[in-house]
């Protein structure tokens, strides 16, 4: 394998990493803001 692919496939594993990350903090963020919501909404 030469240096090229092995670059690709680190980028690659990170850039997924990345996006799970970015959809977790996504799914937090909503979930705290429909939390703020209901306890605020009265």
């Amino acid at each position: 394998m030469d240096e090229k692919t092995m670059v690709n496939d680190i980028l690659s594993s990170v850039k997924a990493s990345l996006t799970t990350y970015q959809m977790a903090i996504s799914e937090t963020e909503n979930i705290r803001t429909k939390a703020n919501y209901s306890t605020n909404k009265k």
